[in-house]
């Protein structure tokens, strides 16, 4: 949701998932990105938790609407309905737990349902840098993955002064607004084209008299269609 921008005012609200087994640190990050805090001892999140987070970017003023979600399978049903409509989507795995970067095809596939293949941004966090030294899964690997499905991906960390999550978090901002204001443009390219012909028609009189209006007008339904089965091109995960 795009709106003018004035100084003070909002210039987009956007939803973000966040993804990931249980013991990731996916509440841990988000408390880092929202307080700059590391708290210890925060209880498995059962359900969701919905947090709402103000931040500048780009000096630009951005609203995210930030879905923290369950890690228990059990949750999977409700993890999926989360993710309808999210414009950003993280996968976080533990760098200490291989298994937790095992799953991120799980939860991918989760979101694939639920909210399509196409008109979000994907980021892979590698969490818990601070403890780098006892790493299971090679950066090399994250890194591989996270171009496979077309991800940003970067190294966080909630109990250090990380700013792995902020600089996540910006990126994928940036991607996302390149995407809309492209998709935005296309579209008003497609109209003044559109509105461009049907006049040159109408000048030529074909819109008035003549026993076929509709004759010789343009047929754009399959250019349509074709532009936009291109747009939704994914590469298969």
């Amino acid at each position: 949701i795009f709106m003018s921008v004035k100084e003070n005012e909002i210039h987009s609200e956007i939803k973000v998932i966040i993804l990931g087994s249980v013991g990731v640190g996916k509440t841990c990050l988000i408390t880092r990105y929202k307080t700059g805090k590391f708290l210890q001892n925060i209880p498995s999140t059962f359900g969701s938790n919905f947090v709402k987070i103000n931040k500048t970017i780009n000096n630009k003023k951005y609203i995210f609407n930030l879905w923290d979600t369950a890690g228990q399978e059990k949750y999977n049903s409700l993890t999926q309905t989360f993710t309808k409509n999210a414009k950003i989507v993280i996968l976080v795995y533990s760098i200490i737990d291989k298994k937790s970067f095992l799953s991120l095809d799980n939860w991918l596939k989760l979101v694939k349902e639920g909210n399509g293949e196409t008109g979000y941004v994907l980021g892979v966090a590698a969490n818990k840098s601070d403890l780098y030294i006892q790493s299971k899964v090679p950066d090399k690997k994250g890194k591989e993955y996270a171009n496979k499905i077309n991800a940003v991906w970067k190294l966080t960390s909630a109990k250090e002064e990380s700013k792995g999550i902020e600089e996540l978090m910006n990126e994928l901002v940036t991607n996302y607004v390149k995407i809309e204001e492209n998709e935005e443009k296309n579209n008003n390219n497609y109209k003044i084209r559109l509105d461009s012909l049907f006049l040159k028609k109408k000048k030529k009189g074909g819109c008035c008299g003549g026993s076929n209006k509709n004759a010789n007008l343009p047929s754009f339904g399959s250019e349509a269609s074709k532009s936009e089965s291109g747009s939704k091109e994914e590469e298969d995960f």
